[in-house]
Order: structure tokens, then C-alpha cells, then sequence
């Protein structure tokens, strides 16, 4: 049966899934520090604005602006501009975490509109943060929860007409919420929203430290139609970097565990090359 399907950017990804990603799904991507994440959603989202044309968000919590340029400039993807080019847009939202987390004793419209004017350098267009009364629930509250989240998405649907969205990374979020159940509750809710949006999302979170499989709070997967397990393994002494596609909804892929390298055109994937622990 013919799927339309979504390229990657990374060619023994694309391999592995059979073609590339079911179109309009929620991809998750998990994994230690250094295995990575980033760079493969760079890569999807580079993919989508440069080759596909598509508007494209990368929303990011934890890295600023000019770290993530500056990182991009490693890369091969970066000679075409993808930040200059007016279809990637990335957005500080590490910014609005540092300025909620200061100690502000005063809140109201006129702290509002400080952040609105403040951010506009940081977050690109903050209107959004005006426009649903979720949000100064949750920015009084000194987080940047699912609802901030889904009323920048919902925004820049509607201004950019978005098709891609990565989200670095959800477990960067769920930092804010004290009961597993608020949790579960507000992810399972927000995963409910980007299906209904039919876009194309990377969501990035942690793994355990020490169980490959095991996300951050044990529930981001069942968000996700396919999750992408990234890992750093000991082999005779030597690390390597490892991919492994766990599930994948509506399509059938490769099982099995690859090695890949990072080089100056990002990842590459060994398709040939099974590893077996």
C-alpha cells in the first residue's frame, strides 16, 4: 500500500525506515547525552525547509539561538543558510525558562508585556504569548508548561503555515510538573493537539542512564506513532554511537541495532553493519 512518507535528511534513516517517516506522525527521539538528538532533528528540520521548501519550527528549550548556529556551522547543511533562509525558524524558548526561573516578586499585564517586548529578539514573534490565558497561567506559575508550548505551535501554524516542528526537548518540560499524573495527563493531551495540527514533529527526550530503551519519565513514548532510540555503547573499549528504530505505526522497518558516525554532513548511518549485545 503507497504511503506518502517524509524524508529525513539522513539517508541510512531513510533506509532503515523503509522510505522515511509516515507523513503527518509524532516522532520521538530518545537518548543519552552526546548520542546525538539534536543533530538528527537539525538534520529533519534542515531537510524540510531546504529540499521540501516547508516552513519549518525548531523550538528549543535548552540551547540558545547562536549555540544551535553555532553548531550548525560544523556542518555541511550549513553552506545553504538554513537560518538566513526564511523557512527555518528557531525559537529561544531556553530564554523565556531563564527569565521565568529569576526571582520576580511582581506579575500582571505589565510583566507580561516586558517579556512580549523583551522576547521578540529571542523568540521571533510573541504574539502568541498574549493570546491564550493558559499561558499567563503557566508563565505566572514560573513555567514554560505544554499549554506555552501548544499556543506557540498553534501560533506559528497560523502566521507560517508550519509543516515541520521539532521540539528540543520535552523532557526539558516535564521538569515543571511535580505529579507523574499532571504529567501523563498534560503530555498525553499536547501529543493529542500536534495529531490534530498534521504535521510532521521530532520531539527529543532523555533516556536512563544505563537502559537504552527507558525515556525520562517512562510515558514520551506513547505520545510518539514511531520512537527512535539513540545510544552510546562499549564496544571492545571503544564507544560507538548506535540507532535502533523501537516503533514504528503504519509502516513496517528495520529492527535491528546500526552504528553510525557523525561527520562534517552530520550523521550517517551504517545499514549494513548489524551489532548484536
Amino acid at each position: 500500500m503507497w504511503m506518502n512518507r517524509v524524508k529525513t535528511g539522513i539517508e541510512g534513516l531513510d533506509i532503515l525506515t523503509h522510505g522515511g517517516l509516515p507523513a503527518e506522525t509524532v516522532t520521538l527521539v530518545s537518548g543519552p547525552a552526546g548520542s546525538g538528538k539534536s543533530l538528527m532533528c537539525m538534520q529533519f528540520a534542515c531537510e524540510g525547509a531546504l529540499v521540501d521548501n516547508e516552513p519549518t519550527l525548531y523550538v528549543s528549550l535548552e540551547e540558545s539561538t547562536e549555540s544551535i548556529a553555532r553548531a550548525l556551522a560544523n556542518y555541511t547543511m550549513d553552506d545553504n543558510h538554513p537560518l538566513r533562509g526564511g523557512k527555518l525558524t528557531v525559537m529561544d524558548m531556553g530564554w523565556l525558562r531563564k527569565e521565568l526561573a529569576a526571582a520576580r516578586p511582581e506579575w500582571g499585564m505589565a510583566r507580561l508585556d516586558t517579556l512580549w517586548n523583551e522576547g521578540k529578539s529571542y523568540l521571533v514573534n510573541m504574539d502568541w504569548i498574549k493570546e491564550e490565558a493558559q499561558v499567563e497561567m503557566e508563565m505566572e506559575a514560573g513555567m514554560v508548561g505544554f499549554g506555552t508550548l501548544e499556543a506557540a505551535v498553534e501560533h506559528f501554524c497560523g502566521v507560517s503555515g508550519i509543516k515541520r516542528l521539532v521540539i528540543d526537548s520535552i523532557a526539558a518540560v516535564g521538569l515543571y510538573y511535580d505529579a507523574p499524573e499532571d504529567l501523563r495527563r498534560e503530555l498525553f493531551r499536547f501529543g493529542r493537539f500536534l495529531r490534530e495540527k498534521k504535521l510532521n514533529v521530532m520531539l527529543i527526550t532523555e533516556s536512563v542512564s544505563g537502559v537504552a530503551n527507558q525515556t525520562r519519565y517512562g510515558v514520551e513514548h506513547f505520545i510518539a506513532d514511531a520512537h527512535i532510540v539513540l545510544g552510546l555503547r562499549n564496544i571492545r573499549g571503544e564507544f560507538k554511537r548506535t540507532i535502533m528504530i523501537q516503533k514504528m505505526r503504519f509502516s513496517g522497518h528495520d529492527t535491528g541495532i546500526h552504528p553510525f558516525k557523525i561527520t562534517d554532513s552530520g550523521i550517517e548511518v551504517d545499514t549494513r553493519e548489524f551489532l548484536r549485545f
